[in-house]
């Protein structure tokens, strides 16, 4: 089933994920959408982005069962960046590329803050919010999520594909390159 994904950053990931593990990417987001990414065989672990009552939301599934969204989020640039930091390192990974520190070890940067929910039982935020006022919601639990999206959300989620699928990731994230030891 060829993807309508409705948007050039969706089609172009689909592309990559075809690219570099035969992954297929099937549906949308019209009305109350869903869009599922998983390599063609059925029941097997996939992940699923869903579009209901106005919030994006990205799962992880196994044997046929939805567990908790990993991120959530009414702002679609927010939600495009959170899928493509999900699936950014192991991309590079899969074409032989250095990792980037972004993904996995930056601080979040100067400047912003994670806004946690308030629960004091388990470290789950709201999203982040810059010091002149900007908030991007996103629920999720993944601190390293935020610190990311906190450097890269000002940015088109597209044109920071295009600098996860070259070999020196510039010219955006080059800062974040993991260099071998020695």
């Amino acid at each position: 089933m060829k993807a309508e994904l409705g948007g050039s950053f969706l089609d172009r990931l689909a592309l990559a994920l075809d690219d570099a593990w035969g992954m297929k990417v099937s549906g949308n987001f019209a009305a109350d959408g869903c869009v599922v990414f998983n390599a063609g065989v059925f029941a097997a672990p996939h992940e699923e982005a869903s579009y209901q009552e106005g919030v994006y939301s990205f799962y992880y599934c196994e044997r046929a069962s939805r567990g908790a969204a990993l991120f959530q989020t009414t702002n679609r640039q927010v939600f495009d960046h959170c899928v493509l930091q999900y699936y950014g390192n192991p991309l590079r990974s899969r074409y032989g590329f250095p990792e980037l520190t972004l993904g996995n070890t930056a601080s979040i940067r100067s400047g912003w803050t994670m806004v946690r929910t308030g629960s004091s039982l388990r470290h789950d935020y709201l999203g982040i919010r810059s010091d002149d006022g900007k908030f991007y919601p996103c629920k999720t639990g993944d601190f390293r999520l935020l610190a990311g999206l906190s450097h890269v959300v000002e940015y088109s989620p597209l044109d920071v594909l295009e600098c996860y699928l070259r070999p020196d990731a510039a010219p955006l994230l080059t800062q974040w390159l993991s260099k071998p030891a020695g």
